[in-house]
Formats: C-alpha cells, sequence, structure tokens
C-alpha cells in the first residue's frame, strides 16, 4: 500500500470499517511511514473533537413552526393569480435554503457555544498525562531544588555531550540561550516514554524545556497534548498556549522532536529567545 492508498482509506480505518487484510496493509505502512503516521493522527485527533464537541440535536421548536409558517404562507401567496409560474417557483427556492441556512446557524451555534468555550476546550492541559502540565510541574520541582539536574555547565556543549552519552533515542535540541548563566540537562525514562529535560538560569529569570519525539508527543498514548497544540505543531511547528498567564509556555517542534519551554520571563522575551533565525537549536 501506498501513500495515496492510506490516505484514501485513511477514514475508514480510524472509524474501524477496513477489511482484515486492508488494514494489516494499512498498518504495515504506517509503520515504516512517518508522514502517514502524522497525517492520520491528525485525522483521528479532527474526528475525536467532533465527536466529542458537536452532537446531534433535534430542530428547537421555534424553527420548525418559523418553518411551517413560512411554507404555509408562501403555498398562500403561490396560489395568487397575478403570479407567474416561473415567479412562484423562483420565490420557493429561494426562501427554503434561506431558512434553512438559518435552521443550520442556529443549531451549529448551540452544539459548539461560544467562541471562548470552544477555545477553552481546544486549549486545557489538565489531563494527568497532559505534557504542559507535567512541565510545569517539574518546572516547580527544579526551582525549589527538589529535583536536581544530572549536569550543570555554562558551556551548552557540555549538556549536550552529556545527552549524547545517555540511552535517549532521539537527538536533544540544544537552544543557545543568550545571557544564561548556567544550563542543566537530565533524563528520564518513564514507561518507555524517554524525555529530555533542560534548566536555564539568566538572573532572576528560570527557563525549562522538556523534550520527547514527536510520536511520543503526537501519536502516542502514553503523554498527550491539548488538541489546538497538536495541530498547532503539525502544521507551522510553533505554538502557545494562550490559556495560561503571559503566555510564557511556547512549543515546538523540529527534527522529529517536541519541545515544551516554560518560563517566569514574559512571552516576548521568550518568543525572542527561542525563535529562528536569531537562535536555531543545536541537535545532540
Amino acid at each position: 500500500m501506498d501513500c495515496n492508498s492510506v490516505q484514501q482509506h485513511a477514514g475508514s480505518a480510524i472509524d474501524g470499517f477496513l477489511a482484515k487484510d486492508v488494514e494489516n496493509e494499512f498498518q504495515a505502512h504506517l509503520e515504516r511511514c512517518r508522514p502517514c503516521r502524522q497525517e492520520v493522527a491528525l485525522e483521528k485527533l479532527s474526528k475525536q473533537l467532533v465527536r466529542r464537541y458537536v452532537s446531534l440535536i433535534p430542530t428547537p421548536r421555534s424553527i420548525q413552526t418559523l418553518i411551517l409558517s413560512a411554507l404555509h404562507q408562501e403555498y398562500n401567496v403561490a396560489g395568487s393569480p397575478d403570479d407567474s409560474w416561473i415567479t412562484r417557483v423562483s420565490r420557493f427556492r429561494v426562501l427554503i435554503p434561506a431558512l434553512a441556512g438559518g435552521a443550520v446557524a442556529a443549531a451549529f451555534f448551540l452544539m459548539v457555544g461560544t467562541p471562548s468555550d470552544r477555545a477553552l476546550r481546544m486549549s486545557a492541559h489538565t489531563a494527568e498525562n497532559d505534557i504542559i502540565r507535567q512541565s510545569f510541574e517539574t518546572f516547580a520541582l527544579l526551582k525549589s531544588g527538589q529535583l536536581v539536574p544530572s549536569m550543570v555547565s555554562s558551556v551548552p556543549e557540555s549538556v549536550g555531550g552529556f545527552f549524547q552519552r545517555s540511552s535517549l533515542q532521539f537527538g536533544v535540541q540544544i537552544p543557545n540561550i543568550r545571557g544564561s548563566d548556567w544550563c542543566g540537562g537530565t533524563a528520564s525514562d518513564n514507561k518507555g516514554v524517554q524525555q529530555a529535560h533542560l534548566l536555564y538560569k539568566l538572573g532572576d529569570e528560570w527557563l525549562y524545556v522538556c523534550e520527547m519525539s514527536d510520536d511520543d508527543a503526537i501519536s502516542g498514548t502514553q503523554l498527550s497534548l491539548p488538541p489546538a497544540a497538536k495541530i498547532a505543531l503539525t502544521r507551522s511547528g510553533w505554538y502557545t498556549d494562550p490559556m495560561h498567564p503571559n503566555c510564557n509556555v511556547v512549543a515546538w517542534k523540529k527534527d522529529e522532536v517536541v519541545c515544551v519551554a516554560v518560563s517566569t520571563m514574559e512571552k516576548e522575551r521568550l518568543l525572542a529567545l527561542l525563535s529562528p533565525p536569531t537562535n536555531l537549536p543545536r541537535q545532540f
């Protein structure tokens, strides 16, 4: 099965409608093709969001009454001898789509709620295995000294060398943070999910970066990210958290690695330190 066939069968595969032999070929292709795997994961996420937040509801009684009343009036007007048959038909054909469109718009508004509600659901990071939530918790432990980096150095290359000697199966990104006093690093493996942890001290400010493979962050089941973050990282490679005060959470995806940065500094300064081309993270 090639990439085009995978795209054609993606919807049926997600819904569980593929024949067994086709399903086997489909999964075999996903195992060896990362782009298709990520596209299918994104489509699966989209379907899950639709099922979660958009439900079928009956047409409100008021809208039903409005449509029936309009049809009744149109029927009466259509019987007037002053109207030609083409005028009556044209009026009827224009009226019904307009009413139907209004009903659909009203129903959609009722189903999905207000824009602020949708933004909150798309960006919430309250799950126990949510990467942003875990990053905040790890950040607090590092700042308080309850968690100590395995390696600390004023030279980022030294921390990069530490990760090269570790057993991590992905290339760790080492942001070159200008003006940092020192950088610390440690690695972890929790139930087969490997992560790299970096901590920077910049005067009175702190910056923590958690890194993992994009398969674990976007397609895996052990960790989770808000739907808005997954979509943004897959499409643009960057995401800023709109729900946290000052938006001082930034995530990016580069070279099959997802990084989540949490900081005490304001969003503008954080983005200036992390964004290319002024600061391209080096991979180790």
